[in-house]
Parts: C-alpha cells; sequence; structure tokens
C-alpha cells in the first residue's frame, strides 16, 4: 500500500538530504520554538498528515478508518519510543524504562511510565480526547477497559485488535501499519522533533487533523476509539522482532 509512495526498504534507511527549502524550514523551525516550544511537532504533523493521505489514497479516497489505526499505532509505540531514546542519551540499555513481559508464544512485552501515552496534558490520550470533544464526540472510550483488555489478550490473536463495528474495520491491523510506516517516517521526524520527548505529541496532533477532516464519515468518538485501541498495545510492543 505505501510502496510506491514511501519508496523502498533501502531508501527508508537513509537519513533525508536537506535541500535548501527544507533547511530554511528547519531553521525558521529554530528560531519560532523559543516563542512556541511545539512548533516543530505542530508542522511535523501537517506533514505527516498529508504524506498519509497521499499514500493511503486510491480511487475512492482514503479510508478514514484505516488513516486513524495507521495514525493511532505510530502515536502509542512513539511512546515507548521517546523513552528508549531517552534512555539511550543518558548511557542506559534503551530498555532500562520498562518492565519487560514474556508470553507462551515467545514474544515480549514492554510496560513503561505511561505519561506520554495517558499521563498530561501533552499526552495521546488528551489531545486526540480533545479534539474528539471539539469535533462533536457523543461516546468516548474507556481508557482503563482498554488497558485492561491489551493486559488480558497479550500474545493472543486479539491483541492489537480494534474492537470495532464490522463497517468501521480498518484495511490492516495497527502492527502491519507500524512496521510499515515507523522506519519510514522517523527521519522526517527526527528532523521536525530532534527531541523524542515531542515524538508521540507530533503524532497526536497529526491525529486531530484526521478527527477534524474526517468527521463528516465517522463519528469523532468512534475515532477516539479506534485511534486508543491501536495506540495502546503498540505502545507496547516489541517492534524489532514483531
Amino acid at each position: 500500500m505505501f510502496g510506491k509512495f514511501f519508496g523502498s526498504k533501502q531508501q527508508e534507511k537513509k537519513e533525508p538530504q536537506l535541500d535548501p527549502k527544507t533547511e530554511a524550514l528547519l531553521n525558521a523551525i529554530q528560531k519560532r520554538s523559543q516563542e512556541d516550544p511545539l512548533v516543530g511537532a505542530k508542522l511535523g504533523a501537517k506533514e505527516v498528515f498529508q504524506r498519509l493521505l497521499d499514500g493511503m489514497k486510491d480511487s475512492k479516497g482514503v479510508h478514514v478508518e484505516s488513516l486513524l489505526t495507521a495514525l493511532g499505532a505510530l502515536a502509542g509505540y512513539a511512546c515507548q519510543a521517546n523513552l528508549r531514546a531517552q534512555a539511550l542519551a543518558k548511557g542506559m540499555p534503551e530498555t532500562a524504562p520498562f518492565q519487560v513481559i514474556g508470553t507462551k508464544d515467545g514474544k515480549q512485552y514492554f510496560f513503561g511510565d505511561p505519561y506520554a501515552l495517558a499521563g498530561s496534558q501533552y499526552s495521546v490520550w488528551s489531545l486526540v480526547g480533545g479534539a474528539a470533544q471539539h469535533a462533536g464526540a457523543k461516546d468516548f472510550p474507556d481508557l482503563n477497559e482498554i488497558l485492561q483488555h491489551t493486559i488480558a489478550v497479550l500474545g493472543s490473536e486479539q491483541f492489537g485488535i480494534p474492537r470495532v463495528p464490522d463497517n468501521h474495520k480498518p484495511s490492516d491491523t495497527p502492527l502491519n501499519y507500524l512496521k510499515a510506516l515507523w522506519p519510514t517516517l522517523l527521519p522526517t521526524i527526527k528532523l521536525f522533533c530532534p527531541n523524542p520527548v515531542d515524538w508521540p505529541i507530533l503524532y497526536s496532533l497529526a491525529i486531530q487533523e484526521a478527527i477534524y477532516a474526517g468527521k463528516e464519515a465517522i463519528e469523532p468518538g468512534l475515532a477516539f476509539r479506534i485511534v486508543m485501541e491501536s495506540a495502546i498495545p503498540m505502545s507496547k510492543v516489541d517492534l524489532a522482532n514483531a
């Protein structure tokens, strides 16, 4: 689905080349960041949102449930990646911030500080929920119930599968979107947000764009649920061995 737009796996590993336009943009971000610390995340969110719109578009347009699932998966994993990057920057093993849980099928899951996922005003939960409410959401997902379900189905076929009505199911699983998109987008994310703390914020702001753009096609409360049903399990996965 994304190969034509994002390029080959060999290309994905390369750092993006800075053309004059990009370099000028990044210089502007650096200057404006003194007034608005989140300017990089805001502009990066618009870039990611547009890239996914272009990459997921077919003759019928963009399947909004799939877009929300992909962005939710990326936002969730960004919470884990943020903690890994911070640990490495401190000279610690990147898995140091986590409680690692193994399952009978040999997989590992990482449980860490939920601050970026649901513990602050800039968390995925808060930023996405705020957009859903602003867009007119009527029902909201139960955060604790999703967390408990995620733990209950670790290592099973139900893990990471959004529990949504059949007519609102995404075209693929959160994990498959994550595996396809995370390594492709990461160099761009690092350009806009050198500080990994801002990575989950960038993806959450991109989700806000998706909720506002798709509110005529999908009820914002359901959009919020799709995002969190994708984000919470993907914040736990072992992407290196997925």
